[in-house]
């Protein structure tokens, strides 16, 4: 068995939970090997830019943003993930630092893989011309820019009018991103078995306006109208965000691909969920 490994090393314990991860997988006879930049770090890993074509698994060491880094450099390869917690919250990691030897079961074969749901954004100009495509895991966000005034954004879903949004943005997540930026934005947490979109207005001008749940196969269309005055940008999965210029517009799907997590315990999301959110 072959495994890459991909550990955040900006988060304070990543460097030693990494370390604790190596001498267990040493111990099983698992070998590995690093993706990733690290030359700026006083570390001997020596990593590639590229994904080994005989990874059997990868293994992330972060929070959730080091997830779905590592499940989309995984899904073009279709390489399932696991994430190893050195982060705070970490909805989609799979074990915690101290649970290092269940590892062994990736050997037995004692797992589960989810499979969730994923959205392919892509993005056009007044000339239909296409400027921008991505794949969300969590989510994509249109939101407002430095100006203190609220934006517009017109929806359609499978090509009928849903409704203007006058906002500070809007969200739309997945289910796997439903306790992401759409949770703190009043939106729903969903169980990620169900598939669907989820659009969740940010900070919305209306007293009617909440979060809509749309078919997962429903075909969403974003406007930035001409008539709008203030300056928009959209971010994929908390990426740096890009211009979505007056007149572009966004069209938002589901992916024929989906991301492969790991599982190697036996805990619902809902026992995820209620040891995540206790306070």
């Amino acid at each position: 068995m072959k495994v890459t490994l991909i550990p955040n090393l900006t988060k304070e314990n990543a460097y030693a939970s990494t370390l604790n991860l190596c001498s267990a997988l040493d111990s099983f006879g698992i070998m590995y090997d690093f993706y990733g930049d690290f030359s700026k770090y006083d570390v001997s890993f020596k990593s590639s830019s590229v994904i080994s074509s005989d990874t059997d698994v990868i293994i992330a060491i972060g929070g959730d943003g080091t997830m779905i880094r590592a499940a989309k450099a995984a899904l073009p390869h279709n390489i399932p993930v696991l994430g190893i917690n050195a982060g705070t919250l970490a909805f989609l990691v799979g074990l915690e630092n101290d649970e290092v030897t269940l590892l062994k079961k990736l050997i037995t074969g004692d797992y589960t893989i989810e499979e969730r749901m994923v959205l392919d954004i892509s993005i056009f100009n007044k000339n239909n011309e296409l400027v921008y495509s991505d794949s969300c895991i969590n989510d994509a966000v249109f939101a407002r820019g430095a100006q203190i005034k609220i934006a517009s954004f017109d929806l359609f879903c499978d090509g009928k009018f849903v409704s203007r949004y006058k906002s500070d943005g809007i969200i739309l997540a997945t289910p796997t991103g439903s306790t992401a930026y759409n949770l703190s934005a009043g939106g729903p947490i969903v169980d990620p078995k169900l598939e669907s979109i989820l659009l969740t207005p940010i900070c919305p001008h209306s007293l009617e306006q909440r979060t809509i749940i749309f078919n997962a196969n429903s075909v969403l269309k974003i406007e930035n109208p001409d008539d709008n005055k203030n300056t928009v940008g959209m971010s994929c999965d908390g990426n740096d965000s890009i211009t979505f210029c007056n007149g572009y517009f966004a069209e938002i799907k589901k992916s024929t691909n989906k991301i492969k997590l790991i599982r190697l315990k036996d805990d619902t999301f809902m026992d995820i969920l209620n040891s995540k959110m206790k306070t």
